[in-house]
């Protein structure tokens, strides 16, 4: 007897079942849970001696589920990502396999023997109509051995049924059906295309450093359209001629239409597509293509770092910096680490050859501005560095100007109207970039004050015009707008702060034959909306594109000359020891849309603060400048890259409970950790604060902030895991959520 730990399919809890059959880790099988038939996957196998139950109640497994498994090296990486990030089966393999499979039941008649026509007559009188059915039913049944119940009722008389289940002509028995079925298409030859790319020398440096050497993880940093992708593409080409496979993962779904176009131009039918934007059966298909073999390419988001590529070879994260690699919620993994340790965990498996080289998976985390992090390991030696440092095609950098907004009262200066007449004059493209979306951030009437404010949330509604609707972006409320104050009911309602939607209606106003389209998270909902945007304005439909960052990553327009950062310091005043690195990425990435052609470009940063260092060392295009003044002060205050950081967040719908519980939890987690290690200036443990957005979804939200050396880390975690989830047992009220390397603080 084989005794098994498995995942229940929509269970926290891990479980022990038992079976005569061996079955493998990864695979999935049908168990009964709690008088129900539940998919459950094989997690490990266990020795009877170690089992704390009594052997004979443990259930056994009914039968393996007609399901592709999940391969071993995935099932290694869901052990490590629930370690590591402190999470748990349930949300990590819902991350890692694709859509709900869910277990549908279904009566089935099972042919057994025939009627016996001179015996089982139905008509009262013999009739011969009742012989043809019997005929009918017996001939129905020997052909087809199986139906439902509700197809044979559709083709018999509900009497013959019900006679043939009383007389054991048929059985009937519940039956799963699986949620999984896959579209039949025919398999096509793969084909790659046999253009070949021209690289120049700087780049076919950088394919030759990386396919050569004996190092796995590569930092790939070039200059704003320096030519990474054909890097990319070269490699993936190459190891694709040899058997082997890639993952291109982008940070943005706008961006896997740009990325999609290219990478099928080059390999047709090879090209798998996952991102979050997928129905479950589109994820379902592309991921059974992929782990059967038929697709060795996969393009998409943060989550198709998990697909299962046969035969592995490259994983490149493209602009690596990008916070939304790091999912912001349970498991909160960050792509970057993941994708390293897929590649650990698969070459460590190598059985040792002198082919083993070449079955390597290689990570290549590539960037313009890599985030600070990665960049200082490349610096230490960890990670080897590749870089790039002139434009693809020898295109030009794009000139800056630094206008200041003291010096107007309007959303745009006139050196921005300027440059943007001008620039529509010569029949050029613009890009306009205001990191926030809505028409204005808040309302305030002018008579008492008030601000309309989340009735949810402690955070103030965004206006909408377009909808006439205050909305909150934390938790989804929404509601009318009747122009007048809540409180006092005054008309005077003041716009605070503009927004993509109030930009637009001014471009409208100040250049109405321009044509304008407008990309947030709002107006752009799906991918097909991505698409047709995307396609629209690379063959000059639109002449302006307003948005918010999702079009400073990586989009790739030759026409577009001037780019204009609306408002350079949204993101420097958030409370983050990283808003300054993440402005400086965000704006050296924005200006890097501008002159990507053979026509020079242009950028605009407009700023209440031109003054700030980090506006200065974008303009002198000084990374390493910059990055050499930020480690000094992440050095003295010991916040990543030195140390390490972990965010603790309880919450609750009330107000009191939080914040005494909060405080109860950090005494527990400060006793256990005096125990192991000193608390100084560089171990630190915070006290219980409120977030500083304090209330989400009408729940009260107090964090405990934990920074520790490097060394201390993994002992601190255990102990947050171990307080946390005896904790949570206890208080049922309460919510409690772990971020390991946070990205957001708020």
């Amino acid at each position: 007897m084989y005794y098994y730990e498995i995942y229940i399919e929509n269970n926290r809890g891990i479980y022990t079942y038992k079976s005569k059959e061996k079955y493998e880790i990864g695979q999935w099988c049908i168990v009964n849970f709690i008088n129900r038939d539940k998919m459950g996957l094989i997690l490990a196998m266990t020795e009877e001696s170690k089992i704390q139950l009594d052997i004979s109640k443990i259930k056994k497994i009914k039968e393996a589920a007609p399901v592709l498994s999940i391969p071993d090296n995935l099932m290694q990486l869901i052990k490590w990502i629930r370690n590591y990030y402190i999470s748990d089966y349930y949300s990590v393999i819902k991350a890692v396999y694709p859509g709900a499979l869910k277990l549908n039941y279904s009566k089935k008649a099972i042919y057994q023997k025939d009627f016996l026509e001179n015996e089982y007559l139905i008509g009262e009188d013999n009739s011969e109509n009742s012989l043809d059915e019997i005929k009918k039913f017996n001939d129905y049944m020997k052909k087809r051995k199986e139906v439902t119940i509700a197809t044979l009722k559709k083709n018999f008389s509900s009497k013959i049924v019900e006679k043939a289940i009383n007389e054991k002509v048929i059985s009937i028995e519940k039956k799963v059906i699986l949620n999984s079925k896959i579209s039949k298409g025919e398999k096509k030859k793969s084909e790659i295309a046999e253009k070949e790319i021209i690289l120049n020398d700087e780049q076919q440096k950088a394919v030759d450093t990386i396919k050569n050497s004996e190092n796995q993880i590569f930092l790939l940093k070039g200059i704003t359209g320096s030519g990474k992708t054909e890097i990319y593409i070269n490699l993936i080409k190459e190891s694709l001629k040899q058997g082997f496979g890639s993952i291109f993962l982008v940070p943005e779904i706008s961006l896997t239409v740009q990325m999609i176009q290219r990478l099928e131009e080059e390999f047709h039918n090879e090209v798998a597509i996952l991102h979050s934007k997928l129905t479950d059966k589109e994820k379902r298909e592309e991921w059974t293509f992929i782990r059967n073999g038929e697709k060795k390419i996969v393009i998409g988001a943060r989550s198709a770092i998990f697909a299962p590529v046969q035969n592995l070879k490259y994983i490149i994260v493209d602009e690596e910096h990008e916070n939304t690699y790091k999912q912001e919620n349970n498991p909160r993994y960050h792509v970057k680490n993941v994708a390293i340790k897929r590649a650990f965990l698969q070459n460590d498996n190598l059985e040792e050859d002198e082919t083993v080289k070449s079955k390597k998976i290689k990570v290549i985390l590539g960037s313009a501005t890599p985030s600070f992090e990665t960049y200082y390991q490349a610096q230490q030696g960890d990670i080897e560095l590749v870089e790039l440092t002139k434009r693809y095609k020898n295109a030009k950098l794009p000139k800056f100007e630094i206008v200041d907004l003291n010096e107007t009262a309007e959303n745009f200066s006139e050196k921005l109207l300027d440059k943007i007449s001008q620039t529509l004059q010569k029949n050029e493209q613009v890009i306009l970039i205001l990191n926030r979306k809505a028409f204005s951030n808040l309302l305030k009437c002018k008579d008492c004050g008030n601000i309309p404010t989340c009735p949810n949330c402690s955070i103030s509604l965004n206006y909408y015009k377009y909808d006439n609707q205050l909305k909150c972006h934390y938790c989804g409320y929404e509601t009318q707008f009747n122009s007048t104050c809540d409180e006092c009911g005054s008309h005077k309602m003041r716009q605070i702060g503009a927004g993509t939607e109030k930009i637009e209606e001014e471009l409208v106003g100040l250049f109405p034959s321009a044509r304008i389209v407008r990309v947030d998270s709002e107006s752009i909902k799906t991918k097909q909306n991505y698409e047709k945007v995307y396609n629209d304005f690379k063959n000059h439909k639109y002449d302006i594109m307003l948005g918010t960052q999702i079009i400073a990553k990586g989009l790739d327009f030759s026409n577009v000359t001037l780019v204009g950062i609306i408002n350079a310091d949204i993101i420097l005043n958030f409370p983050d020891f990283r808003a300054s690195e993440k402005t400086f990425q965000l704006l050296t990435q924005a200006s890097g849309r501008a002159g990507r052609g053979e026509k020079d470009g242009e950028v605009i940063i407009q700023s209440f603060n031109g003054e700030n260092d980090v506006i200065k060392k974008t303009i002198e295009s000084d990374y390493e400048g910059y990055y050499k003044n930020e480690m000094i002060i992440r050095k003295m205050l010991n916040y990543p890259p030195f140390g390490r950081i972990v965010i603790l967040v309880i919450s609750a719908t009330e107000e009191n409970l939080a914040k005494e519980k909060a405080q109860t939890l950090r005494k527990e987690i400060v006793k256990n950790i005096d125990t192991v290690v000193k608390l100084t200036t560089n171990n630190f443990i915070s006290d219980t604060f409120k977030s500083p957005i304090y209330k989400i979804n009408g729940r009260y939200r107090y964090q405990i902030f934990f920074k520790f050396e490097r060394e201390n880390i993994l002992k601190i975690k255990k102990i947050i895991k171990k307080c946390a989830g005896k904790f949570q047992k206890m208080e049922k009220k309460l919510r409690i959520t772990i971020d390991v390397d946070p990205i957001n603080m708020m």
